[in-house]
């Protein structure tokens, strides 16, 4: 069998041969596949033969299952994405709530001048926020306390330990 012809191109009963996979020695097949690989003529003749042979169908449709895994995927992003907007709204919601026991700017007494009030402000200002952090953590903490088991234990008597 001749596979290539005068012009250095393949002939069409070496890429059928390929196509049909009959025997042809390892360094036939290595000289057919090199040649593809660099010659675009052939190429094309090779996948038009290709196209002309009957195309194996599979088993099993995937089509289906991709479509389900497809769903399951879009409903976790927007889950994930709610549950993140969420979570940061009750986040903000607790650090406001948190302060709103911190004591607010009072009336300075009429013998203190307006600086001196504005200046122990200031430097009251990171003890209340400090405690109003403590304050919301310690809630935060209580709270996961209570889903993971490590909240007040109740003992055989019904009391909290």
């Amino acid at each position: 069998m001749e596979r290539f012809r005068a012009d250095g191109h393949l002939t069409n009963e070496a890429l059928l041969a390929l196509i049909r996979q009959e025997e042809l020695s390892e360094l036939e097949r290595l000289e057919i596949a090199e040649h593809l690989a660099f010659c675009d003529a052939c190429l094309q003749r090779y996948t038009e033969l290709l196209a002309e042979s009957p195309l194996l169908t599979p088993v099993s449709s995937c089509r289906q299952s991709l479509w389900q895994r497809l769903r399951a995927r879009a409903a976790r992003l927007l889950v994930s994405r709610y549950a993140t907007a969420a979570a940061a709204v009750a986040l903000a919601l607790t650090v406001l709530w948190g302060s709103a026991g911190t004591p607010r700017l009072s009336t300075s007494p009429p013998f203190q001048s307006p600086v001196h009030s504005v200046t122990e402000t200031l430097w009251d200002w990171p003890d209340r926020w400090n405690r109003s952090m403590d304050s919301v953590f310690s809630q935060i903490g209580d709270f996961f306390d209570h889903f993971s088991g490590k909240g007040p234990q109740t003992n055989e008597g019904g009391t909290h330990s």
